[in-house]
This record gives structure tokens, C-alpha cells and sequence, in this order.
């Protein structure tokens, strides 16, 4: 009992398969790949706001300063919990 002839379907299906998707498709090579699975018409497509590079300077350092502050104040809760646990210990030993 062999399963030779099912994996070679399998292969062949897969190498068919391999040559549908929708990156392969003619019509999707170069500038075409505006919308790959709908034909919405141009007034109905997403329009995409441009921001001025200050703006997103601003946002961007905003959201660093954040992420600074976050790190700071989990590693004083750790230092705090570390502190906590080291004074049980000695004062349990």
C-alpha cells in the first residue's frame, strides 16, 4: 500500500495553485496592483492624508518620551519588589 500517487497529486496541485495568486497575476505586475481583489471605482478608493514631517517628528518623540517613562516606572517597581523580597528573606533567616 502505497501513497505515492496522492503526493504527487498533492505536488501538482500545489505548483497549480502557486501560479493563482494574485501577486502572479499579469494584471498585478508592476503599477497595476492599485486594488488586487475589488474593482472600486477612483472616487471610491481610500484616500490617504499626508502629514507634515514636523508633525510627525513630534508625534514620534512624544511617544518615545512615553515609552521612557513606562520603562522607568516599571524598573522602580521592580527595584521596590526586588527590595521587599530581599527583606523577607533576611528577616525570615
Amino acid at each position: 500500500m502505497s501513497s505515492a500517487g496522492h503526493v504527487l497529486d498533492m505536488i501538482k496541485r500545489i505548483r497549480q495553485n502557486r501560479s493563482l495568486r494574485p501577486s502572479n497575476r499579469q494584471k498585478f505586475k508592476g503599477d497595476n496592483r492599485d486594488s488586487i481583489y475589488t474593482e472600486i471605482p477612483e472616487e471610491n478608493k481610500a484616500s490617504f492624508q499626508e502629514f507634515p514631517e514636523s508633525q510627525v517628528r513630534e508625534v514620534v518623540d512624544t511617544i518615545r518620551r512615553e515609552a521612557k517613562s513606562k520603562r522607568r516606572k516599571e524598573f522602580l517597581f521592580l527595584a521596590l519588589v526586588i527590595l521587599i523580597v530581599v527583606a523577607i528573606v533576611l528577616y525570615v533567616v
